[in-house]
């Protein structure tokens, strides 16, 4: 088997396109340090909000924390105001983000209900103001990551993909799933191939990737320019690693539990170290349970 096609995002080289998923309370910069020496392409920081940043709230800037190690890194931002996007945006910019992506499938409530998230995926034309206003107000990579649609008689990711490209947005990462499944039933691969054959930038899949394994079958089966890994990664970084050991034909071993016990202490050392005396360990008691 040969190996993945490099990923470019603007002018940054991305290896073979492995990219750690946003995910919210989980990929904070410890996890993402673990992820980098699993040998992941680009790490996403956590959902971040663009008011938050904007207004100064210490607990959204935390969230910018970061470290040389892990570079490059992209900082996921949601919100709906196109202003405010774009002000965070070069906020985020400022601090060290290597690429800015935009939220527009996230489909909780509290998310939605400011008009953000997923909550765009029922407006095109705010779609594309925003991916504008950010593009105008960084030099950085700017991406978008979303869903199929917001319910099952909604598809509307192709439309979704071409106005977010005509916009400018540099790359397009699809989870397809509809905003109404969440997290559940099947991811739709097939749409993953449709917005590749719609667009002329950089289409991410994303979704049911828990093993090495799926990542070529996604690859195969979209042609899609990378992947990106959320769930399937927790506990488990060595997925990363697996995968393109895999593409090259090589042999992969599962962790040993003295591997996996080494790795879960790393992990809280890193968890430790990113605190600075500002929270309790108690949050890593569900990190210890992925492992």
């Amino acid at each position: 088997m040969t190996t993945r096609t490099k990923l470019k995002i603007g002018e940054l080289e991305l290896g073979q396109g492995l990219i750690l998923a946003p995910m919210a309370g989980i990929t904070d910069l410890s996890f993402r340090r673990i992820a980098k020496s699993f040998d992941v392409d680009l790490v996403t920081s956590e959902m971040v909000s663009s008011e938050g940043l904007v207004r100064n709230k210490a607990s959204t800037k935390m969230l910018l924390q970061s470290h040389s190690e892990e570079k490059p890194l992209a900082i996921q931002l949601f919100g709906s105001d196109p202003k405010v996007a774009a002000e965070a945006a070069r906020i985020a910019a400022d601090e060290g983000a290597d690429i800015i992506d935009l939220n527009m499938g996230c489909p909780v409530p509290k998310v939605v209900r400011q008009g953000a998230g997923a909550a765009l995926l029922r407006d095109s034309a705010t779609v594309a103001i925003l991916v504008d206003a950010v593009r105008q107000a960084v030099s950085v990579p700017v991406t978008v990551k979303t869903r199929s649609g917001w319910s099952q008689s909604k598809i509307n990711v192709l439309e979704v993909a071409r106005v977010a490209e005509d916009a400018g947005a540099d790359a397009i990462t699809i989870h397809p799933r509809t905003a109404r499944q969440g997290f559940y039933g099947s991811a739709d691969w097939s749409l993953i191939a449709k917005v590749k054959q719609a667009v002329n930038i950089p289409v991410i899949g994303n979704g049911d990737v828990t093993r090495p394994e799926d990542v070529g079958k996604m690859s195969k089966l979209t042609q899609c320019d990378g992947v990106m890994i959320g769930r399937g990664a927790m506990g488990n970084p060595w997925i990363f690693k697996q995968a393109k050991q895999l593409a090259a034909g090589q042999y992969t071993a599962s962790p040993s539990v003295n591997e996996r016990s080494e790795v879960m202490r790393r992990h809280l050392a890193l968890y430790e170290e990113s605190l600075h005396g500002r929270r309790s360990l108690a949050g890593f008691r569900s990190r210890i349970m992925w492992y």
